[in-house]
């Protein structure tokens, strides 16, 4: 049974019709709407001439019950129950349908002619027609976003458009906002992409030094929002002469996407399980000659805190040959058996002691065991192949890589492959390095033989 319903006398719509005029919860079209449908019976307009008996004032009749129906149910539910005349009861289950089957008609009707040219404006691609069904089926639903951006969001296309329009709202924020950006993204480099948001596993990056680690970073973190990217200035520091990633960091790094930096293996066991682990080498004998050259070039001085310039110095007032002789602690654990004693842990302390030395075949075995744990490790002598690779596993893009740091030969020709003393004292210098590179190249070109892009992934290491 329908309850009764008493209907508004003309006194009490009128009154009603003009306080909604200034309702400021009224909104502009509810507004408009109303103006329109009562303003059209005294306009010279007239879509079916008045002369013609009854059906001359259809015309009229509909635009006022219309503009005023279409007002009234543009309403917030608040000003729709104030708007309701003294003794008027609430509609009925009935109405209330029809009124929900009839919104949800004109906003199907309204998705299902401009779904397509919408989604190419906001996406800038064609949809697919999969697409606008998802379009048209979410403008349709209520959901606490107004139906244009609910619609979006259910898209792909559409949310990636909308993350970026976040990120760069963000970025447009006030002064103060911006100022604490800026901060938190103080030592950053590089700094990524403001418009992209990582959305792959976490990444750690065990850098070597001269093995065109940074032309890597610089195509990996392009992929990742600048927040997302580890900021720590001690990546910069060789584990053995500062304590990089101390225990009191640790919980704030871990939080970070992209993790790369000058560590051993003992400050990226602190990160934690989970994290896509890679590394680049290059063969041993072409990375000492190649470092030495760059610190020659350096100014010793600009490189940052004191204790990093003493091996730096020392390129710079040695000839190569006594360079490779050198038996200062600081210079040693950057070229004897370097891949080795990052990979391990032993280093030439300060007093002498050498933990490598007393045991070079336990030493070797470990960083093989350790090198099997990484989920990739890349050759400098392929870097384009290894960013391919490396982009192939993590799923995005293989950008071009652009080489940086590059080494330029000043006059250095004792560093040559001609002069016997260098030969020997590389190969002293890089016993076990050469051991622990040939497996490494012989894995990775093997997997690139046989098409894998898993080159150091899911095969591991022999035991050795």
């Amino acid at each position: 049974m329908v309850e009764p319903r008493t209907l508004p006398n003309a006194a009490a719509a009128a009154r009603n019709a003009a306080a909604g005029l200034v309702d400021p919860r009224r909104c502009y079209a509810s507004k408009v709407s109303l103006l329109v449908g009562l303003a059209y019976p005294f306009t010279p307009i007239d879509l079916i001439p008045d002369r013609l008996p009854f059906i001359g004032y259809l015309d009229q009749a509909a635009f006022v019950v219309g503009g005023v129906g279409l007002a009234y149910w543009m309403l917030p539910n608040e000003a729709r129950r104030d708007a309701r005349p003294a003794g008027a009861l609430a509609p009925g289950r009935s109405v209330g349908r029809f009124a929900a089957w009839m919104r949800a008609m004109v906003l199907d009707c309204f998705a299902a002619v401009f779904a397509v040219p919408m989604l190419r404006l906001a996406t800038g691609v064609w949809p697919s027609r999969s697409d606008v069904g998802t379009f048209r089926h979410a403008f349709r639903r209520f959901m606490p976003l107004p139906p244009l951006m609910r619609a979006l969001a259910t898209v792909p296309a559409g949310r990636e458009q909308l993350t970026r329009a976040m990120l760069a709202s963000w970025l447009l924020a006030d002064e103060t906002y911006q100022g604490r950006l800026r901060g938190a993204l103080a030592g950053a480099a590089p700094t990524g992409d403001h418009l992209r948001v990582w959305s792959g596993p976490p990444v750690t990056f065990l850098h070597f030094e001269k093995t065109a680690g940074m032309a890597m970073v610089g195509a990996l973190a392009a992929q990742f929002h600048p927040l997302q990217i580890d900021a720590d200035p001690r990546r910069a520091h060789p584990p053995h002469l500062f304590s990089a990633l101390p225990p009191c960091l640790v919980p704030r790094v871990r939080r970070r996407m992209l993790v790369w930096g000058h560590y051993d293996i003992e400050a990226v066991r602190r990160l934690g399980p989970g994290r896509f682990t890679f590394t680049m080498m290059r063969e041993p004998r072409a990375r000492i000659r190649s470092l030495y050259l760059y610190w020659r070039g350096q100014a010793g001085l600009g490189l940052g805190w004191d204790g990093m310039n003493q091996p730096v110095l020392a390129a710079q007032r040695l000839d190569f040959v006594s360079f490779l002789r050198s038996t200062d602690p600081a210079v040693l654990n950057y070229i004897d058996n370097f891949y080795v004693r990052r990979l391990t842990g032993r280093y030439v302390g300060l007093d002498g002691t050498d933990p490598l030395a007393r045991d070079p075949a336990g030493s070797l075995q470990a960083a093989f065991d350790t090198l099997a744990t990484f989920d990739f490790v890349g050759l400098t002598e392929d870097s384009e192949g290894s960013l391919a690779i490396l982009a192939e596993r993590l799923d995005f893009p293989a950008p071009a890589m652009r080489h940086v740091n590059v080494t330029a030969v000043r006059g250095c020709a004792e560093a040559g492959e001609n002069n016997p003393r260098v030969r020997a004292l590389l190969g002293r210098l890089t016993s076990l390095d050469a051991t622990l590179y040939a497996a490494a190249s012989e894995h990775y070109w093997a997997a690139r033989k046989r098409g894998e892009s898993n080159a150091c992934g899911t095969s591991r290491f022999p035991n050795r």
